[in-house]
């Protein structure tokens, strides 16, 4: 769960604009006391501890001021990205709770644990509060760009930012109070307590391929029940963390003697990876602000994210390739992701025929920015030359407005998703003909093993690179 705080922050990190400010800003303080609540779950005494409480004062006193507020931003909604963190360290204090009385928290690995769970904890919250400080900025600058349009004089402050103008200002110093605690915490202390943190060997090698199924079904109903574009959004970016992570396996594969070199499909599987992520991106700029997302859909692709973590990382980094060829598992992953590619054209598919529905809407200020940014890189038919066409009223920016898509930005979208099921019928088409992993588990080797396997390797003749060292050859 912790590791999904993590992947949801830095995700809702790179997302925020001036509009989300906030709907982000009344989020963080109910996400900080949950993080205070179960700061307070762990067992065992708590070094250091007053840093959370530090934080849970400045993040009570904004809730306060925010309540109170008569002008922006006043009450309201809060964001669902903190909504959903908030719940996910709710539900984590539940469990420490629960079974926190079982742990031997005399036991050195115990304690690295425990350390480790405090730091990705505080480093949650300062992603979390960055996120707020990065939207409050982007706010300032909508503010500033609009009074110059207007023209007026706008004073820029000398303060964290040019940007940090009223109202925003007192808000920036306050969460930048809150980040500069959290980095308190954090400094020289994070990289070391998430690398004692104990790594456990895979429990269960059908993770994957049972996580890998649900998604498929998942992604399937929710597209077709409620196609919104967050709901998109999300089926993209997952979609494209499969093809970045079916390469990882493929390397690994290939080490662990279960693939051999792959140059066609490791292509095609970039080319799919690079075509969901620009699928995402585009998509992401129709979904309104504070747009809710299918729960199940959420739960489906946490747990991906979560069985493919547990195969593929040390820790809080990537292992190496080496690493994860010993680990059991990783043929029926492997199998697991080459099906997931042969599946995916038909959800490419199901987004490409999104991308033709006539009544499609977005933010007039993203979709101004994207719709010049299309036709400079030639993606949509540029005006004539005689002609001089305003795409975006600046009255509809400057107001915030929802509009529907412009004909560049529609031209577009509808191109990058021909591209989109062109790449992902490629990967599928080559990923159907290549051989499959060979066996369902891998044995653990030794370095020794290791050093004769990479002899055999290089004792091979020109004629056998087809066959396996001592396998006898097909007659």
């Amino acid at each position: 769960m912790l590791f999904d705080v993590d992947h949801r922050s830095r995700q809702m990190l790179i997302d925020v604009s001036g509009d989300d400010a906030g709907a982000l800003l009344r989020g963080w303080p109910p996400v900080v006391e949950a993080a205070r609540q179960l700061w307070g779950a762990f067992p065992g005494p708590s070094p250091f501890g007053d840093h959370i409480e530090r934080v849970a004062a400045q993040a009570a006193r904004i809730e306060a001021s925010v309540t109170r507020a008569r002008t922006w931003p006043g009450p309201g909604e809060a964001d669902p990205r903190m909504i959903e963190l908030a719940e996910t360290l709710h539900t984590a204090t539940v469990l420490v709770r629960r079974y926190g009385t079982e742990i031997a928290t005399l036991r050195v690995d115990v304690q690295r644990d425990l350390a480790a769970a405090r730091s990705r904890v505080m480093h949650g919250l300062y992603v979390s509060a960055h996120a707020v400080n990065v939207a409050l900025h982007e706010h300032g600058r909508d503010l500033v760009d609009a009074a110059r349009a207007r023209g007026r004089v706008v004073a820029l402050s000398p303060v964290h930012s040019p940007y940090a103008v009223a109202p925003t200002t007192q808000w920036i110093g306050r969460i930048v109070a809150s980040e500069s605690i959290c980095a308190d915490y954090l400094a020289g202390r994070f990289a070391k307590a998430v690398d004692g943190e104990v790594a456990h060997p895979v429990g269960d090698p059908s993770r994957i391929p049972q996580a890998l199924a649900q998604w498929e079904i998942q992604a399937h109903r929710t597209l077709a029940t409620d196609p919104a574009p967050a709901n998109i959004v999300l089926v993209a970016r997952t979609q494209g963390l499969l093809a970045s992570t079916g390469l990882v396996l493929i390397d690994a594969a290939g080490h662990a003697d279960l693939l051999d070199g792959a140059p066609r499909l490791v292509s095609a599987v970039t080319a799919a990876g690079r075509s969901w992520s620009n699928i995402a991106s585009r998509w992401t700029d129709l979904a309104p602000a504070g747009s809710q997302l299918d729960p199940s859909l959420i739960r489906a692709a946490a747990e991906v994210r979560a069985a493919l973590r547990e195969l593929t990382h040390d820790n809080a980094k990537l292992a190496c390739p080496e690493i994860i060829a010993t680990r059991p598992g990783l043929g029926r992953a492997a199998d697991a992701m080459r099906h997931c590619l042969e599946t995916s054209v038909e959800l490419a598919q199901v987004v490409a025929e999104k991308a033709n529905s006539p009544r499609l809407f977005g933010a007039a200020r993203a979709l101004s920015i994207r719709a010049h940014n299309d036709i400079e890189t030639g993606m949509a038919t540029p005006p004539l030359a005689d002609q001089d066409v305003v795409w975006v009223s600046p009255a509809d920016i400057l107001a915030k407005r929802t509009i529907p898509v412009p004909p560049p930005v529609a031209e577009a979208l509808q191109s990058a998703s021909r591209e989109l099921v062109t790449a992902a019928q490629s990967a599928a088409s080559i990923a159907s003909v290549h051989p499959g992993p060979r066996r369902d588990s891998v044995p653990v080797l030794t370095p020794e093993d290791h050093a004769h396997r990479d002899r055999s390797r290089s004792d091979r003749q020109p004629g056998d690179l087809g066959r396996r060292p001592g396998r006898a050859p097909a007659r």
